[in-house]
């Protein structure tokens, strides 16, 4: 196949018998410009685009205005990229685009927020032909290009309201609910809002709702309520079916008929080398669809817009807040306006306990990801891959094993985490809980003897009354330790009250036992001692001295053994028996639910062993349904090669192209076996719970110690970046808030956050580079450890209203434009005139 620039060489009649002496005779003469060779596009546009509806139609028609463009100029080409209201601003601000067509009232925010407009230079306005619309006045079909449009009110056709005064009376009446498309259109919002404003009509949030969609608006008329009157306020073109438009009819209105709603502009980015040429170019341009004409009184035609702007509250262009809804419709958008469908990740961020709320939220997302296929037909809207450190580890294999794309597999993955329980995660070493033990058992022995000594004034009789209080103690912290109790509930919300009793269930056993002996060996010898007429009693300054030295004596103890004697505060053997008897049985119900047979392993192995049968299933049968990838950090590694930080990924395509993570990439389907112990490895927060040693990496016969992938990606939206995510959605276990100073241990907190936000530099800047929508619970918080019953089932809760009734729940990171080049052959033909 030619290049178009080899196709005039191509086509001379060339004799067969000498084409190597002619070619080289043309290549002579086309350098020195002795044969004509087509000239190459030397300018390169790119031009952002504001999408506000269905948008591939429109986009088709912009690809091919800008294509007949380049038929006039062939030394200028164009490139488009589609986004939403702030993703345009932003790259408008970043000068990631030269061009932008702006709608209204994205335009008139930004005038208002910068009055001089320095970032960009307003060049034309788009006037479109006569509305077409059933529903458009008549003022908008009159013949010619139009440079301004209206804003029409639309009900049923069996809606009762028909009247401006009827829908007054309805809205005072609380029984009417107002349709509006998004917070920044002009024509389904803020033009409407000053209309009924004007009109005397009020509205609020609970008679409000936004659809994000003109033919939505449309859509859900016809789906009228039977306690509301809907009424819907779109732009005068609307494409909708005729099916749907025959059910709809528009209202007079009066104070919104009246408002002339200037059209998209087209603006230049600040010091853009070619704005001269490129206004020139578009200005009086005309296609079947668009014209595009530079208005010298463009300031004055925004003014009103402006205005009503500052009434809706709209001019705010700080940090977007978005609802799930609109984070929905930003994913729809782009699979209806790009050439290939989006890749969304999802990232979940580390915090132990705290990464419950991830479950709440994930089935928050997967819910309205499955509506969202049901109501476009885009199969491409769903997780494509999982991205998880440190506890969002622990959540990320279900996640990817697709055990949260279901009912039954959101409550089971709920279940298990309900489940958990902090005194059977955290276990401290032997020593560390027989120092606790002592150290209760003192403390409540000084308590009973100050209680004897005050209330049995018998001599005689305090021996026997110290011997059974203990022994009833004793029995008591038996039943305690020994007989399953769950007494998360009676304590309450207080994670505090929740730490006093892990803390004190540590030693409770020990403390038990101790209690038990003492108050036996007392009632024994007091036996003894009766018998010959005497009682038993201990000086009064030997169990001072003695109380004291144990209980101030054995904490400090505590501490020498544990910073010089003890390599972590916990064991691993909670954290490896829960995984291995929870996992299985949630991957089981997942299992049999679609139909598949369930994970075979030996009941009797160690924990150690399940988790590696486990792990090579879920790998060798291809159950995993999303791309994973899991991070870690290695502190001790036999093999130099390998870096520090690491990611453990597995694709559900074997036979594609390995993610571009370099040496740090460590493939989970080379290793089937290793998948939980990384998990593991990657939830140890050292130096807490030790890390796991992993066998077999980066070769045979090597091996790394693996710990908490938080240290270098507690947000690891880098690995999502890489391996090709166009959207990302970062849900964080931890509250957003600025660190606090003050006295020495706040600011002892301070710099350790600095540092550790300091090794997060890599996922810092790979930020900006693709839409990310993060999500935080708002504190308070549960803490790392607060596995306790009702606290989880609370976050978790929690998680799932945020990101489902949240109208703010999501804070949109813009990323980086996505192009298109325009292609010429498409549209030769697309422009009809040019100035």
């Amino acid at each position: 196949m030619f290049r178009a620039e080899d196709k005039a060489v191509a086509t001379l009649p060339v004799p067969a018998y000498n084409v190597p002496t002619m070619s080289r005779l043309l290549l002579f003469f086309a350098v020195f410009g002795l044969v004509a060779v087509p000239a190459r596009a030397e300018i390169s546009v790119r031009v952002g685009i504001v999408a506000y509806e269905d948008f591939e139609s429109e986009l088709a028609h912009y690809d091919r205005f800008f294509g007949g463009l380049t038929a006039k100029d062939t030394e200028v080409s164009f490139q488009l990229a589609v986004g939403s209201y702030g993703e345009v601003l932003h790259w408008v601000d970043r000068q990631l685009v030269d061009l932008a067509i702006l709608t209204p009232g994205v335009f008139a925010s930004a005038i208002s927020e910068d009055p001089a407009f320095a970032t960009c230079q307003y060049l034309a306005s788009v006037e479109l032909p006569p509305a077409a619309s059933p529903l458009a006045p008549e003022i908008r079909r009159v013949a010619g290009f139009h440079d301004s449009y209206r804003s029409v009110c639309v009900v049923a056709n069996d809606s009762p309201i028909q009247s401006v005064e009827q829908l007054r009376r309805l809205a005072e009446s609380g029984v009417a609910q107002f349709l509006f498309v998004h917070p920044k259109s002009l024509s389904g919002h803020i033009a409407p809002l000053h209309a009924l404003r004007a009109a005397g009509i009020e509205t609020n949030a609970d008679a409000s709702q936004f659809t994000y969609s003109h033919t939505q608006s449309l859509r859900l008329l016809t789906q009228q309520p039977t306690e509301l009157e809907r009424v819907a306020f779109v732009w005068d073109d609307v494409d909708a079916e005729p099916e749907l438009t025959s059910k709809l009819r528009r209202i007079e209105f009066p104070q919104l008929d009246e408002l002339r709603l200037p059209r998209n502009v087209v603006v230049a980015r600040n010091g853009f080398e070619h704005e001269d040429r490129i206004r020139q170019l578009i200005d009086g341009a005309e296609s079947s669809r668009y014209r595009f004409t530079r208005f010298y009184d463009w300031a004055t035609r925004f003014e009103a817009v402006q205005s009503w702007l500052a009434e809706a509250d709209a001019l705010e262009t700080g940090p977007e807040s978005l609802s799930l809804e609109e984070v929905a419709q930003s994913l729809l958008q782009y699979a209806r306006s790009q050439p290939n469908p989006p890749r969304l990740a999802l990232v979940l961020s580390g915090g132990g306990a705290k990464c419950s709320y991830q479950v709440g939220a994930v089935s928050a997302l997967e819910e309205r990801l499955e509506l969202l296929r049901e109501e476009s037909g885009e199969e491409s809207l769903d997780i494509a891959l999982v991205v998880g450190t440190s506890g969002g580890a622990i959540n990320s294999v279900p996640v990817a094993m697709g055990i949260s794309s279901s009912e039954v597999g959101r409550e089971g993955f709920r279940e298990t985490w309900r489940s958990l329980d902090q005194r059977e995660i955290v276990r401290l070493p032997r020593l560390m809980r027989i120092n606790i033990g002592i150290w209760f058992a003192a403390l409540q022995t000084a308590i009973v003897i100050w209680l004897v000594r005050h209330y049995v004034p018998d001599l005689g009789k305090r021996g026997a009354a110290f011997a059974v209080v203990y022994t009833v103690l004793a029995a008591i912290e038996v039943c305690l330790g020994y007989i399953p109790i769950h007494p998360w509930s009676m304590l309450g919300e207080n994670h505090v009250l929740h730490h006093i009793w892990l803390w004190l269930s540590f030693g409770v056993r020990e403390s038990a036992w101790a209690l038990l002996v003492i108050g036996l060996a007392a009632l024994v010898w007091e036996k003894i001692r009766s018998r010959r007429g005497r009682h038993f009693e201990i000086p009064k300054w030997l169990t001072n001295a003695t109380l004291a030295v144990a209980i101030c004596g054995l904490p400090l103890l505590q501490l020498v053994t544990l910073l010089f004697w003890n390599e972590t505060i916990s064991t691993g053997a909670g954290m490896e028996r829960t995984l291995a008897e929870k996992f299985p049985l949630v991957m089981n119900k997942h299992l049999r639910e679609q139909g598949e047979n369930p994970l075979e392993y030996d009941a009797g192995a160690s924990y150690a062993d399940r988790l590696q049968q486990v792990s090579s299933q879920v790998i060798q049968r291809g159950l995993l349904q999303r791309d994973l990838v899991l991070t870690g950090s290695c502190l001790t590694q036999t093999s130099e090669e390998l870096p520090s930080d690491l990611y453990f990924y597995a694709s559900v395509d074997r036979d594609s192209e390995p993610p571009p993570f370099g040496t740090r990439g460590v493939s989970l389907v080379e290793r089937p076996s290793t998948l939980l112990d990384v998990v593991m490895g990657s939830g140890s927060i050292f130096p807490v719970f030790p890390g796991r040693i992993i066998e077999g990496i980066p070769r045979a016969g090597e091996r790394i110690e693996l710990v908490d992938g938080g240290f270098a990606h507690n947000s690891p939206v880098e690995a999502a970046v890489l391996w090709g995510a166009t959207h990302i959605v970062l849900v964080e276990a931890k509250p957003r808030k600025r660190i606090e100073r003050g006295n020495f241990v706040l600011n002892a907190t301070s710099a350790f956050r600095h540092l550790h936000s300091q090794a997060q530099l890599l996922d810092t800047r790979s930020r900006g580079r693709v839409t990310i929508f993060s999500v935080a619970p708002n504190p308070p918080h549960i803490c790392v450890l607060d596995f306790a019953e009702n606290l989880i089932a609370d976050s978790i809760e929690r998680g799932y209203d945020d990101v489902s009734e949240g109208d703010e729940a999501f804070q949109r990171e813009l990323g980086e434009p996505v192009f298109r080049s325009v292609q010429l052959a498409t549209a030769n033909s697309e422009i009809t005139a040019v100035k």
